[in-house]
Formats: C-alpha cells, sequence, structure tokens
C-alpha cells in the first residue's frame, strides 16, 4: 500500500476554476451546513481541501469511517482525521465494532454513521462522487435491469450533495496532484473482486473502444431518467405525505386509490423510497392491490419486512409505509423491579425518565407514565383479556377498546406495554391512565417516565 503521489508532472493543467465552479453551484442549492464524508482516497481528500479553501463557512464537520477490514481502512482513517484537524476542521471518526463483510454490508454500515453524524449537526452529508463514479453506477444498474428510476443513479433527487458529479475524476486527480493533497490509494479500487472493478477496468473500456460516446450516451440517459425523477418527486409531494417519526411515511389515501394501477405503482415506489426501501416486482404488484382495500387496519408485508398499512390519522385514512425494523418485535415479555430502576430500554420501547421540572415542557402528557416512588412495578407486554380502571370508566374497561378509540391497529398492538402494580393495570402508555396511578405530572412522591418505540 502506497501513499499517493504528490509530484505533479510538468505539463499538467490544474483545473481549479472548473472544480471550484461545480462547487458553487451545488452549494447555492443548499442552505444546511454539510458533514463531509472522506474516506481518504484522492476524490475525497480533494473534496475535502477544497472546501476547507473555498466555503470552510459550510462546513460542520469531516466524517470518516473506518470498517474494521484491516491496515488500509484504519491508516485512512488516520489519514482523514490528521489532515482534518491539521486544516482546523472538526472531525468525527468511527470505527465498525463488527467487521462486515461485501460492498452492501460496507455501504449500509458507512451511511448509517453518516446520517447519524449528519442528525446530530442539523447538517446535510456531502460526497466526492465524480462523473466517473456515474457512469460506473449506471451502467452496473443496466446490467441488474433496473428501470427509470434506478437510471438516475447517483443523480436522483437526494438529500445527499455531491458538489462534483459533472466533474471527470481525472480533473480532480490533476488538481490533487497540483496542489499536493495527500491520499491513500484503495487497493480495492485496482481489484475485480467487486463488480465496480470489473466494470471499471474490463468493462467500459472494452465498450468505449468501440463505441466512443457510449459514455455521454449513459450519462445523457442518466441525466433524463434524475430529471423524470425530479417530476415524480414532485407529485408525491403534491399528495401530502407526512412523516410523523423516523421510518414511516403517512399517504393520504385518496391520491393513490384515484389513479391507475401503472400510475399507482410509481407513486408506491417513490414514496416507499422515502422511508429508504426500495420495492421489487413482486412487492409492487402486491401493493397495487393493496390500494383497493378499504378495510382499516390491513395491511401488506413487502420488500424484507417493510409494510403498508391502512390506519386512520385523525379524521383521515392514510396508507402508513414503514421500513423494516432492524430488529423483531416482542410478543411476550415482562419486568419486575423497583420503579426508579425501570431500564432505558424493554423489548422495543424506550423508557426515559423526566426529571420534574421538565415534565410540564412535555405537550403530549399521554406518553408520560407514572408511577409511585419506592413502589414494585411490572412491565410487560398487554394481553388481550387486560383491564383497566379510568376515570371514565370507574368499574373497568378492556384495553381493546382503548386501542380501538386511538385506531391503533391490531398489527401495532403485539407487545404493547402495560404498566401494574400488585397485578393492577396503572398504565398503558399512549392510551390511558388508571385511577390507582399518579393522575398529572406534578403529583407528589411519585416517579415519570416519557414511553416511546424504539425502532432504530
Amino acid at each position: 500500500m502506497q501513499q499517493g503521489d504528490y509530484s505533479a508532472p510538468d505539463d499538467v493543467v490544474a483545473p481549479e476554476p472548473l472544480l471550484r465552479a461545480a462547487l458553487d453551484v451545488a452549494l447555492a442549492r443548499v442552505s444546511e451546513p454539510l458533514v463531509l464524508a472522506i474516506s481518504g482516497g484522492r476524490d475525497s481528500m480533494a473534496l475535502m481541501f477544497a472546501m476547507a479553501r473555498w466555503a470552510p463557512n459550510r462546513l460542520a464537520a469531516v466524517a470518516t469511517f473506518d470498517h474494521g477490514t484491516g491496515g488500509y481502512a484504519t491508516e485512512a482513517a488516520s489519514l482523514v482525521a490528521t489532515e482534518a484537524r491539521r486544516l482546523g476542521l472538526a472531525v468525527v471518526r468511527e470505527r465498525a465494532r463488527t467487521p462486515a463483510s461485501g460492498e452492501a454490508a460496507w455501504r449500509d454500515a458507512r451511511w448509517r454513521f453518516l446520517r447519524r453524524v449528519a442528525r446530530a449537526y442539523g447538517a446535510r452529508v456531502a460526497t466526492a462522487h465524480t462523473r466517473d463514479d456515474q457512469l460506473e453506477t449506471i451502467v452496473m444498474r443496466v446490467m441488474r435491469g433496473t428501470g427509470t428510476r434506478g437510471l438516475a443513479a447517483l443523480a436522483a433527487p437526494s438529500a445527499v450533495v455531491r458538489p462534483w458529479l459533472p466533474v471527470p475524476r481525472a480533473d480532480i486527480a490533476a488538481w490533487a496532484i497540483a496542489e499536493s493533497v495527500p491520499f491513500l490509494d484503495d487497493p480495492m479500487n485496482a481489484s475485480r473482486a467487486f463488480q465496480r472493478g470489473r466494470v471499471r477496468h474490463d468493462i467500459l473500456p472494452a465498450i468505449e473502444a468501440i463505441h466512443p460516446d457510449f459514455a455521454d450516451q449513459m450519462l445523457a440517459l442518466g441525466e433524463r431518467a434524475a430529471e423524470w425523477r425530479r417530476h415524480l418527486e414532485e407529485l408525491v409531494e403534491a399528495l401530502g405525505p407526512v412523516s410523523p417519526r423516523p421510518g414511516v411515511l403517512q399517504v393520504p389515501t385518496a391520491g393513490l386509490e384515484r389513479t391507475t394501477d401503472d400510475g399507482s405503482a410509481v407513486l408506491w415506489s417513490a414514496c416507499f423510497a422515502r422511508v429508504g426501501v426500495a420495492l421489487d416486482a413482486r412487492g409492487t404488484r402486491e401493493l397495487v392491490r393493496f390500494r383497493h382495500n378499504g378495510r382499516r387496519g390491513a395491511y401488506v408485508t413487502v420488500a424484507g419486512g417493510a409494510v403498508a398499512l391502512r390506519a386512520r390519522v385523525g379524521v383521515d385514512d392514510v396508507f402508513e409505509l414503514r421500513r423494516p425494523l432492524t430488529k423483531p418485535r416482542v410478543a411476550d415479555w415482562t419486568w419486575t423491579g423497583s420503579a426508579a430502576q425501570l431500564p432505558p430500554r424493554l423489548a422495543g420501547w424506550r423508557f426515559q425518565r423526566v426529571m420534574p421540572h421538565l415534565l410540564e415542557t412535555i405537550a403530549d402528557h399521554r406518553w408520560l407514565v407514572g408511577v409511585p416512588t419506592n413502589a414494585t412495578v411490572t412491565v410487560r407486554a398487554w394481553c388481550a383479556g387486560d383491564r383497566i380502571e379510568t376515570l371514565g370508566a370507574p368499574a373497568g374497561r378492556r384495553v381493546t377498546r382503548y386501542f380501538s378509540d386511538a385506531h391503533v391497529p391490531a398489527l401495532d398492538r403485539s407487545g404493547w406495554p402495560v404498566v401494574l402494580r400488585d397485578n393492577v393495570l396503572l398504565s398503558v402508555p399512549g392510551l390511558c391512565r388508571a385511577v390507582a396511578a399518579p393522575p398529572r405530572p406534578s403529583w407528589p412522591d411519585s416517579i415519570w417516565y416519557r414511553c416511546e418505540r424504539d425502532d432504530d
């Protein structure tokens, strides 16, 4: 493994105006600060140096991820951290706890890290993808039989900022050499072990030897697909989608019910893409049929565990789209102990203790759980026969009635938490509170927790 060559040949002309113009155009479209995704390779290191020189006020931080795959990965992350600090930039570095295997797993782990860093800074992720990366991606997707959505590739509408997507890799290399930008050559770039390497080193050169204009044609096709995607996103936005929490999108049913089967297939794909789910052909066909199911609570599972559910939100009927859970829900579980020692995570639910002075700042008290101080409590999954005595039903009422009143679909009831003391229900978070429970956050000698789903 060799560090990048810093010496510039005498005949190299650095294309600084092109790079700077591309950067200016991209930044003019973005209001948020940026988190730079820097791998240590030449293209990304050049982006870090260019941003530090030409737009340092737009940077929130530099983020680098060590995949834990060996010496190169660690050395590259160290180079990024060292150079970022030398440039006066904040840097966030993380190493995978368990090394992943394969391109897809590496990409998923890296993007989970990048999105987490971006959320922490209220920023958007920026990458150093080039014109060549776009071409390779389009060709790889054509080989996989992609549709129009996939042909847009890296130019598709996205929260990710790619300033140098119009710029050839050779121009970035020339500037990096001229500016003595330090970098490391990833040995995987020369490898044919993965598809991108075979496309880069074998397939594209062979095709371009026969059809010299092949790259331009593919890139033009990608741009037309990206333009189609932009129009499609406008149509989706007109449907009025709402995201009540990460990984969930609620779409009014009317827009999907009134269109044609072909139109709904396109809209379903675009809507699910907003929660990070790529539909396959089978799942799309099922969703086209599902849109005609008018029963509230009906649902269909597609794409590795993603769900489309027909639900009621206030007075509106919606299709609720959910990405697959990262861990399965537990249907039957129990915890017993001191009220002051309730674990922060239980079977897919979070219990965050709320200090007394912060209780009144919480707008939705339905998810506040109050328990007497020093009490021994049991928190377990709801059972079908559970009853609770509330102010509205002092003789007791089945919890299922409260689920129905709150339009909680049957799909979501399994594993729902209930809180008991001496086998008497005190609270069903999000639904109701018993007469025997502390009635309000200001109640003395009580401990309060905020309960929420733990879907991440």
